[in-house]
């Protein structure tokens, strides 16, 4: 396998063995793109033609080798500007799923990255020969905007990256297909967003879309519903067609059309749940808010990463822990960050059953990371907390948080000579739909039998398996930085995880396994199904508890109908009454009992009655 000894200077005398160059620089961020396209994964030649052909077509600059013998082929791409590593990470992993015999390491990994450059020997004979002059890597000349155009290509062309599906929020609820909803009763749209639904959009097609779908998912809309008006309708342009390299429109596939509209759609849903409001769901002040939202929490990510010590990587006291925190504090934080990356706004609601759900640790275990993330440093200053509660938790609604204003408030330290290129279209958006993505991603890892159960391969497997991204390689030393462990914990987490096949070893580092799920793997430790239960529970509990709350707000209401008298022939398992969702609550000496109503909860005797929501 290829290995390098060590590093040497650009302007010493080249090597006269295998040498290769590093993509990123020394900040982390990628200077040239090379896709390496390894015979032993497949048809290399092939896919290098059908990717040269790719960027041809989309106008974007590009040199072709030979890697050696073997018939490998190497695609390089030269930046005007630097761009960071999540976009790179992002754009491999969609180019993986469309060329076979990619290898998306150099490109996952902006540390260790490397690729042998046209004319560097191959340790088999020969060297690296390009297909033609290299004055396109001399001369940087691949913008911004073509970067998101082949993202944009990559997807359209049936590479995946949809919206997380994460525990419903409150209101919510699915159809059979399976896709979120506002729960109620259906009704017209607005005024307003008709008027936005039959005008077509004459610069920003996304934005239209965007603001047409919150409307339907605030007037209780379904995606079928959503389907009917794809094809003709002016605002779903996006939809139907995506923007060309020279300004003009060109039709999407028919995959690229619904993974486009469904991806919407749950975004849309997710935000009008997180943003309840009685009138038609326009949002004029969105874009400045998203704008808000992504800049603080990539200040409260970028703070988080920079202190591993707070989430448990000194290996403190319980005493010291029970403050400052641990890997579970850390994933509570995430989440929290996710909500507010999903609602596009810094106050967000969210109750420990749902944190929970999505981060695979018990209520006990989120409550009091809860309690450590609000706990201020300085107690005569509550925004040097890390979250602020706002309000009390009153009736059906949770408690409410937001991030310390002092991530809204922080300035950027970054070199400004150091352009960091994050393409998007407008910038907001994409931003945000990156964090939703990467933090889903983070706690998609945690939240699964295979590490929360009893007997599976515990926590510590699950952390260090969640820093071995999909399409990432990670050496043993940097798992060691990544997730603050010691190189004990580490060695026996990835030993665990090998034996199992969650994680291959290969000559650059550790990769995911190709050949085993997380959900075979917990077959495998028979703990399948066990968050699943779980989630089941808390979801009876949260609508018991909605029912109650409905049962409190009844009989603090005037002009209520009382329970008549029944005769003594007649059988009722639950008494019928003027409550306009639920049925009367069970009662046991004349106060609610609410162990009998979760059994009917659980029995599904209350669902002909109200339908079934978050």
């Amino acid at each position: 396998m290829n290995g390098y000894s060590r590093d040497i200077s650009v302007f010493a005398e080249q090597p006269q063995t295998p040498w290769a160059m590093y993509l990123a620089n020394e900040a982390g961020t990628y200077r040239f793109l090379c896709f390496d396209l390894d015979a032993s994964r497949g048809n290399s030649p092939y896919d290098a033609s059908r990717l040269a052909f790719w960027l041809t077509e989309l106008g974007i600059d590009h040199v072709v080798t030979k890697s050696g013998p073997n018939d490998g082929r190497h695609v390089w791409l030269a930046l005007e500007t630097e761009t960071d590593a999540s976009t790179v990470r992002e754009l491999a992993q969609l180019a993986a799923q469309l060329l076979p015999s990619l290898d998306p390491t150099p490109l996952t990994n902006p540390r260790t990255g490397c690729v042998r450059p046209p004319g560097s020997p191959h340790r088999r004979g020969g060297s690296s020969l390009p297909n033609g002059p290299l004055d396109v890597l001399l001369d940087p000349s691949v913008t911004v905007d073509q970067v998101r155009e082949l993202r944009a290509f990559f997807i359209d062309a049936g590479a995946e990256i949809l919206a997380p599906v994460t525990a419903l929020t409150k209101g919510m609820a699915v159809d059979a297909d399976g896709h979120p909803h506002i729960a109620g009763t259906k009704r017209a749209l607005s005024a307003r967003v008709r008027q936005v639904l039959d005008t077509p959009p004459t610069d920003d097609a996304s934005y239209a879309l965007v603001t047409v779908l919150a409307g339907c998912a605030n007037a209780r809309w379904t995606l079928t519903d959503v389907r009917e008006l794809v094809d003709e309708t002016p605002a779903f342009e996006h939809v139907r067609t995506q923007r060309h390299k020279h300004g003009h429109r060109i039709l999407r596939t028919q995959q690229g059309r619904e993974r486009t509209l469904v991806s919407a759609w749950r975004h849309a849903v997710t935000y009008v749940a997180a943003n309840p409001s009685t009138n038609d769901g326009t949002d004029e002040g969105f874009l400045a808010r998203c704008a808000t939202t992504v800049a603080a929490i990539d200040a409260a990510q970028a703070r988080a990463d920079a202190m591993p010590g707070l989430w448990g990587a000194d290996r403190a006291s319980s005493a010291q822990r029970s403050r400052t925190g641990t890997h579970s504090t850390r994933a509570v934080l995430d989440a929290l960050c996710l909500y507010m990356a999903q609602a596009a706004q810094l106050t967000v609601e969210a109750d420990v059953r749902r944190i929970s759900a999505d981060t695979g640790y018990g209520r006990t275990t989120v409550h009091d990371a809860l309690r450590r993330l609000a706990a201020p440093a300085d107690p005569a200053a509550p925004e040097t907390a890390w979250i602020v509660r706002d309000g009390a938790p009153e009736g059906a609604h949770a408690q409410r948080y937001r991030l310390s204003r002092r991530f809204s408030t922080e300035e950027d330290h970054r070199n400004r000579t150091q352009v960091l290129a994050r393409p998007g279209a407008p910038l907001p958006l994409q931003a945000r739909t990156q964090h939703i993505a990467h933090l889903a991603a983070r706690l998609t890892a945690l939240a699964h039998d295979v590490f929360a159960a009893p007997h599976s391969l515990g926590r510590i497997a699950g952390l260090v398996f969640k820093h071995i991204g999909a399409g990432s390689v990670l050496t043993f030393d940097e798992l060691i930085i990544a997730t603050g462990l010691d190189a004990a914990r580490v060695r026996k987490a990835l030993q665990r995880l090998h034996g199992i096949g969650l994680v291959e070893r290969t000559a650059y580092g550790w990769i995911r396994g190709d050949h085993v799920t997380m959900d075979a793997a917990a077959q495998v430790l028979q703990v399948f199904g066990h968050l699943e239960l779980r989630r089941t529970r808390y979801t009876d509990e949260r609508h018991c508890w909605a029912w109650w709350q409905a049962e409190v707000q009844w009989m603090s209401r005037r002009g209520k109908r009382r329970r008549r008298r029944r005769s003594p022939t007649a059988v009722q398992l639950l008494t019928v009454s003027d409550r306009p969702d639920y049925p009367r609550y069970p009662r046991s000496a004349g106060r609610g009992d609410h162990r009998a109503a979760l059994a009917l909860v659980r029995a599904g005797i209350t669902e002909a009655s109200v339908q079934r929501v978050a």
